[in-house]
C-alpha cells in the first residue's frame, strides 16, 4: 500500500482511544449524504453528541454516528422536528435514537439471526421470504423503502426494512392478495398522524428513569394503540379470533 493511500485512510477513518473506529466529518458526510455544515449544526444544538476533538480544527466522530444520522433522517421524514429529536437523543445518551425505534418482536427466533448491518438485496429476499415480483411491487408502492447505498457501495436494506418485509411475506402466505396490501398506502396519513402523536409523547416526557427511557415509552404507546385498535376490531369483526375455515 502506498504512503499516500495510508494517509488517505488515516485521514478518513481512525481509531479512538478505546480502539473503536472513528470518522472525520468529511467521511461521515460522504457516508450519510448529510452536509458537514448540517452535521456540525446537529452537534451545536445537541441533536448529536459532541465528537472527540483531536486539535483546534479537527474532530473524530464514532462510526456509529452514521447509523444515528440515518435514524435522525427517518424521524424527520416521519414528521418529528429537531427539537423533538433532540429530546429523544437526550433521553438515552448511551444509545441515542436507536432505542426509540420500534422493533418487530413477532418472530424472536428470526430476529435473533437478523443482521445488524446493511443487508444485500439477495440476502434480504432470502431472509424475508419475498419473491422478486412482490419485492418490486412493494418498493414501487413505497411500502418498503428503496435500498440505500451500503458501505461497500452496493445497494442494501436495514433491519427495519427486513422486519416490514417479513410482515408482508407473512400476510401473503395467508392468501392475502397484493391488491389489498397495496391499500396500506391509503393509510400513510394515519401513520404520519400516529408518528406525530408519538413524538408529542416523547417530547412531553420530563421524568427519566430506567423504565421511562424512550424505547420503553414507544413500547407503551404501541401497546395502547394496539389495545384501542383491538377494541375497534372486536366491534367490526367479532369473530376475528375464530374465523370460519
Amino acid at each position: 500500500m502506498t504512503s499516500s493511500r495510508k494517509q488517505e485512510i488515516n485521514s478518513n477513518t481512525e481509531s479512538s482511544e478505546q480502539g473503536s473506529p472513528s470518522l472525520s466529518v468529511g467521511e461521515l458526510s460522504k457516508r450519510t449524504g448529510v452536509t458537514t455544515a448540517t452535521i456540525n449544526y446537529y452537534v451545536r444544538i445537541g441533536v448529536l453528541p459532541p465528537p472527540r476533538k483531536t486539535s483546534r480544527t479537527r474532530a473524530l466522530y464514532p462510526a456509529h454516528f452514521e447509523s444515528l444520522i440515518g435514524k435522525i433522517k427517518e424521524l424527520q421524514t416521519a414528521g418529528l422536528n429537531l427539537k423533538g429529536i433532540k429530546q429523544v437523543v437526550n433521553g438515552d445518551p448511551s444509545s441515542p435514537l436507536a432505542v426509540a425505534m420500534p422493533v418487530d418482536r413477532t418472530n424472536s427466533s428470526a430476529a435473533q439471526y437478523a443482521p445488524t448491518g446493511p443487508i444485500s438485496i439477495a440476502d434480504f429476499l432470502t431472509q424475508s421470504g419475498l419473491d422478486d415480483d412482490l419485492y418490486d411491487k412493494l418498493i414501487t408502492a413505497g411500502l418498503i423503502r428503496r435500498p440505500r447505498t451500503g458501505p461497500d457501495g452496493a445497494p442494501a436494506h436495514d433491519r427495519r426494512d427486513l422486519s416490514a418485509a417479513r410482515a408482508f411475506s407473512r400476510l401473503t402466505s395467508s392468501g392475502i392478495e397484493y391488491s389489498l396490501l397495496e391499500r396500506h398506502t391509503e393509510y400513510n396519513p394515519l401513520s404520519k398522524a400516529e408518528a406525530l402523536f408519538l413524538a408529542e409523547h416523547l417530547s412531553s416526557a420530563t421524568r427519566r428513569t430506567s423504565t421511562t427511557q424512550p424505547g420503553n415509552l414507544v413500547a407503551a404507546f404501541d401497546s395502547i394503540r394496539r389495545y384501542l385498535r383491538s377494541l375497534q376490531l372486536d366491534e367490526a369483526y367479532p369473530d376475528w379470533r375464530n374465523p370460519t375455515p
